[in-house]
């Protein structure tokens, strides 16, 4: 939980400046949707193909939409890490 709060406000993340918490400050920005048990409907994750996400997934757009990065690796600890963070 620790290296994925610290990921969550990490900018070196991202191409353009933006962390997680960027868009997500204090919890905002999250629909009511996000307390429905993964995977659901997005409206993101949605706009781009998704008919319903899982969390690793929905962290995996966010990095490449929002914060214009390269995806992280599917087996990284990184991404288990802002997985369990959000979660």
């Amino acid at each position: 939980m620790a290296e994925g709060k610290a990921l969550f406000a990490d900018t070196k993340l991202s191409s353009n400046g933006l962390s997680c918490q960027s868009c997500h400050v204090g919890g905002g920005a999250y629909q009511a949707s996000f307390a429905q048990p993964y995977p659901h409907p997005v409206a993101m994750a949605s706009e781009n193909g998704f008919e319903a996400i899982h969390a690793d997934e929905m962290v995996q757009l966010c990095m490449v939409k929002p914060m214009a990065a390269q995806p992280l690796a599917w087996d990284s600890k990184a991404l288990a890490a802002l997985t369990a963070y959000v979660l």
